[in-house]
């Protein structure tokens, strides 16, 4: 059963579960070291929606990278779009729901958020048609632990079915094994590992799929 129900992300946005454990801080460093793959230009003056987009801390990384762009995100939790707006309403726009509510922009970044769906690749087919450029941000290859959040892991191939794509495998600050982390936990650990039969670690990364659909221009 998938634990990510409208009921459980509620739960966690509104309580400041999220909050606590450093949820905001995780996003802003996910967009700090995405902008650096994505394939938009400074002066981009287009549209740009984050779908799913939490607490919005997204929003001004996306805001100094693109100043001339029109932002937007979309999440299912309420909690979290009146917390997006109280923080970010003065230079991005927020709307409660889910893929249904997505409006026609250009630029649609959904970052770590397709590791949570059931319908995964119904909703990326449905995203599709509602911009020019689809950016899915996923971790890579990862492996999975039954009875969490992440439901679906993602390899090169993952979405060959929908079409065409380009695709970047990268480290992130996102994830906690980077940095100091590596060096108290993880570095110190693979060293036994060998000794004790066990596989070494290696640091976790996340791939963007990029899918350019030239054939859907937003409002037409």
């Amino acid at each position: 059963m998938n634990v990510n129900t409208r009921i459980y992300w509620e739960n966690r946005f509104a309580t400041g579960e999220w909050e606590e454990k450093r949820g905001r801080e995780q996003t802003r460093q996910f967009a700090e070291t995405q902008i650096k793959y994505l394939k938009i230009t400074s002066d981009f003056s287009g549209s740009i929606l984050d779908f799913g987009c939490g607490l919005g801390d997204a929003m001004p990384v996306y805001h100094a990278a693109y100043p001339r762009a029109s932002l937007m995100g979309i999440d299912i939790s309420e909690a979290a779009i009146t917390k997006c707006k109280e923080r970010y309403g003065s230079f991005a726009q927020f709307i409660q729901g889910d893929y249904s509510v997505v409006q026609d922009v250009n630029v649609i970044i959904a970052s770590n958020i397709f590791e949570h769906l059931s319908d995964d690749i119904r909703v990326a087919a449905h995203l599709l048609t509602k911009c020019h450029d689809l950016f899915i941000i996923t971790p890579y290859r990862e492996t999975l632990i039954p009875g969490t959040e992440h439901i679906n892991s993602y390899n090169d191939d993952y979405f060959r079915a929908l079409g065409p794509y380009d695709y970047t495998v990268f480290s992130s600050k996102g994830w906690r094994s980077h940095g100091w982390h590596l060096w108290l936990n993880q570095y110190p650990k693979n060293i036994l590992r060998p000794f004790l039969g066990k596989q070494i670690v290696r640091r976790k990364k996340q791939i963007m799929f990029h899918f350019a659909n030239g054939t859907h221009t937003p409002g037409g």
